[in-house]
């Protein structure tokens, strides 16, 4: 649990610029304790008519002033000196930023399993889009390989190889095909490049290249043939990535300029979070972040504190279902549609969203079209991340996601359903998950701004995660293996205020639920049968101590892994309505 009380009542106000939305989120102390406050939105304003994302903050900030009562503008612009009666103004503002197209990135390393791996997963953390890659195993002619660089037009060149005291010729090698490539380019189109290989090189690196153009330098990515170090390269890769979107997105250095610390891209911030949460709540088996965006969508991970951060640009529920459909059948989306919805309807659908992201479903058969496109959108970006996840973790007989004990979900589109029934089916159709996890709806959009939040005020940042600012939605007990259809694969006894409850058995193939109010705490007895697996070994059960009640209590998810649908409609429609149903206790 956190500990400090927030000093002389220090209020902040974080900034959220997306590609469709602009969010001002409020924070202040109340009776002592940090607490998210209201928010304020309005579209962001990146782009045509008026080219300056400070318009799209401003209204935000307004909307925010209207809904709190607090003045937070005047005529000069954003009050960040609070008045003495505290009802004006904020201490401090943060910002984080997803807005703006990828980067577009070539990545250089000298071995195409070592350093080029190690510059590619750098690359992948952040909102990028590799457009090519170099490694002395390139076939291409030396003449092909400049050709690539200077028709691709790169936003960034990010260099590495040599371990330390390792490869040296070789990278100054690549080092001369950028040389050459580069100059082909007008001054005004070069890259920057950064420098991630053998820092020995370093000044051989800049006589060659820092006549050309711009270049970086960070500790080397790997510093041996076993040991990847990418912190010190994450550091300059976020500076120099806002850097660049601040030459194409107007207003955003004076955004920086306000803000107590550099602006923070939406991915890594909410990284932190995800990171944040898995060392303070008690989760062995790690922590799963997904965040949903328009245009991107990023998934995080973290054990024991340790963090991956995968970030989309081509996935999301605007312009990114354009990347989706580009990788998708269309069965693998209307399989999840409780509708007779026509094909032609449900394509029409999803190439007009890209044009007007912003635009909302407006019937239930579009909501439904919406949901199910955001499945395969999550699906996707999960199956894409599977190599950052722990071998070690990951089930076998699955092949899909580790065991984790929690699961933190973001985005507009999962989280600010009209029935949170439709957000807790949808991440567990999209994930997946296995064993015992709890899945956590950030239903005000906080987890990026938080993560941003905790470099200027750490207190604050757990003091709002330990508040209700989260919705629990509920525990959810996945056990895998291969049980007869129709069997009991479960016995399970809920154990309240000292109580024992009557055994429940658990049956295969379907979605079963125990009442546990929100907040209230239980202990729950679970007997595998058959050989399934909840986390603990195939067949071993035992108790779960002290869980914790969401919106839906505890969820006993015992379709199999991967789900199985059915390939009749009327069987499908069946089978997702039952499955609302026993959520709802329609059924």
């Amino acid at each position: 649990m956190s500990e400090g009380r927030p000093q002389s009542s220090n209020s902040l106000v974080a900034i959220d610029l997306g590609s469709v939305n602009t969010r001002a989120q409020f924070f202040d102390a109340v009776e002592g304790r940090y607490r998210f406050i209201a928010a304020g939105e309005a579209a962001t304003t990146a782009g045509a008519p008026t080219f300056d994302t400070n318009h799209g903050v401003l209204q935000a900030l307004a909307q925010l002033q209207e809904i709190t009562g607090r003045q937070l503008l005047n005529e000069r612009g954003l009050l960040l000196t609070p008045d003495a009666e505290g009802n004006a103004g904020a201490n401090a503002l943060t910002a984080t930023f997803s807005a703006g197209p990828p980067l577009r990135v070539i990545t250089v390393g000298l071995l195409e399993g070592v350093s080029l791996h190690s510059v590619n997963n750098l690359v992948d953390s952040f909102h990028c889009e590799i457009v090519d890659s170099l490694s002395l195993g390139d076939r291409r002619s030396p003449e092909q390989v400049i050709d690539a660089i200077s028709q691709n037009l790169p936003d960034l060149v990010v260099l590495a190889g040599g371990t330390h005291r390792g490869a040296s010729l070789s990278v100054v090698r690549l080092a001369n095909y950028l040389a050459l490539a580069l100059k082909l380019l007008p001054e005004s189109a070069r890259p920057p490049i950064l420098f991630v290989g053998n820092e020995n090189l370093q000044s051989e690196i800049d006589a060659l290249l820092a006549p050309i153009t711009k270049v970086y330098k960070a500790a080397n990515i790997r510093p041996s043939l076993d040991q990847e170090n990418l912190g010190p390269a994450e550091a300059a890769m976020s500076s120099l990535l806002y850097e660049v979107q601040a030459k194409k997105l107007g207003g955003l250095h004076l955004l920086n300029q306000l803000s107590e610390t550099r602006l923070s891209h939406s991915a890594q911030a909410f990284g932190r979070t995800v990171r944040f949460l898995s060392t303070v709540i008690d989760a062995p088996k790690g922590m799963l972040g997904v965040d949903l965006g328009a245009s991107t969508t990023t998934v995080a991970s973290a054990f024991a504190g340790e963090l991956e951060v995968r970030s989309f640009p081509g996935l999301g529920m605007g312009r990114g279902l354009t990347g989706m459909l580009a990788e998708t059948q269309l069965q693998q989306i209307t399989r999840w549609l409780s509708y007779d919805i026509p094909d032609e309807f449900v394509l029409d659908y999803l190439y007009n969203k890209p044009l007007l992201p912003a635009t909302l479903p407006s019937t239930p058969h579009e909501l439904a079209i919406e949901m199910a496109a955001a499945r395969q959108v999550v699906r996707l970006a999960i199956g894409k991340s599977l190599p950052m996840f722990p071998a070690n973790a990951i089930y076998p007989l699955t092949g899909t996601v580790p065991w984790f004990d929690r699961i933190l979900v973001a985005g507009s589109t999962l989280t600010r359903q009209p029935r949170p029934e439709h957000s807790l089916l949808a991440v567990l159709d999209a994930v997946q998950p296995v064993g015992v996890v709890t899945v956590i709806l950030d239903q005000n959009n906080l987890a990026s701004s938080l993560g941003a939040a905790a470099a200027v005020d750490p207190v604050l940042a757990v003091q709002v995660l330990e508040s209700n600012a989260f919705m629990n939605l509920g525990t959810v007990i996945v056990p895998v293996g291969s049980p007869r259809p129709g069997s009991t694969v479960l016995r399970v006894q809920l154990v309240r205020d000292g109580q024992k409850e009557e055994v429940v058995e658990i049956p295969e193939g379907g979605i079963t639920v125990l009442p546990l109010a929100p907040g209230k705490a239980a202990d729950l007895f679970v007997q595998p049968l058959q050989n399934m697996n909840i986390g603990l070994g195939a067949g071993r059960g035992g108790w779960i101590r002290r869980m914790v009640g969401g919106t839906f209590g505890l969820i006993f998810d015992t379709r199999g892994r991967p789900i199985q649908m059915p390939t009749s409609f009327n069987k499908r429609q069946e089978l997702l309505q039952t499955w609302e149903h026993a959520l709802t206790g329609g059924g």
